[in-house]
């Protein structure tokens, strides 16, 4: 039986970046798997990204395309995609081509080894120094409130069991922090190190208020403290506007 990829992708004002990563992404799946499919999340974008979405689902009928009502955020947007994921193996990525997708065989490799997760991480930094020290903190935080193992790490860029998200899939936020869920559920966490690519088009939408907001939300919905669970929104973590190619078996 041949083992299914899912790819999860969260969408914002990517319209530029879009079509080149699914056939970057498809060229470097089908040296694994004729089994494939891909699941585009867009967060409400501003620009024509959910049209370069529609044509891709009107190509493969392995391409679903979702667009939210509003802006959840690229957390939720990720959370929403996973519960469309049917694959054994879910590969979650940015749009903006800084993941170069030719490292998803690596990952697989080293998650075939025994990792219920592994995430591609790297040393080189593009990004301006707030966000440098907010994803240090973020490393610090999961280490002392979710018993991180201090000799991994964690990021946007990575592949996992079938089995591992179900486990997340449990968890019912009204923010979600992926990495943040994962570690609850796991500890089993593998790294590959790759060389990241620059933002070749737009500007990331990070702002070291947005960085500051992440952090305490993190702590706040993920902390085991009593009391904060009273300043917990209970509304749905995402509500979806439109939906296509949902007629594949799932």
């Amino acid at each position: 039986m041949k083992e299914k990829f899912s790819v999860v992708i969260p969408v914002y004002n990517s319209e530029k970046t879009l079509e080149k990563l699914y056939l970057k992404i498809k060229q470097e799946l089908l040296k694994i798997t004729s089994s494939y499919e891909f699941i585009f999340v867009d967060d409400k974008s501003k620009d024509n990204s959910f049209n370069i979405i529609e044509e891709l689902c009107s190509k493969d009928c392995n391409v679903i395309g979702i667009k939210l009502n509003k802006n959840y955020g690229q957390q939720n947007a990720v959370f929403c995609g996973l519960n469309y994921a049917s694959g054994d193996y879910i590969i979650n990525m940015d749009d903006d081509l800084q993941h170069n997708p030719k490292y998803i065989k690596d990952m697989y490799v080293e998650l075939k080894k025994g990792y219920d997760i592994v995430y591609a991480v790297t040393q080189v930094k593009y990004h301006k120094l707030y966000r440098n020290i907010g994803s240090k903190l973020t490393d610090k935080l999961f280490n002392l409130l979710l018993k991180k193992p201090k000799d991994k790490r964690v990021s946007s860029y990575r592949i996992l069991k079938k089995d591992l998200r179900n486990l997340i899939l449990k968890e019912k936020r009204a923010y979600n922090y992926i990495s943040a869920s994962i570690l609850k559920n796991t500890k089993n966490i593998g790294n590959i190190y790759y060389e990241h690519s620059a933002r070749k088009h737009g500007n990331s939408n990070y702002t070291f208020l947005k960085q500051l907001k992440i952090f305490l939300r993190i702590y706040l919905y993920y902390s085991n403290n009593v009391i904060f669970k009273f300043f917990l929104k209970r509304n749905e973590p995402f509500i979806i506007e439109k939906i296509l190619n949902t007629r594949k078996e799932k």
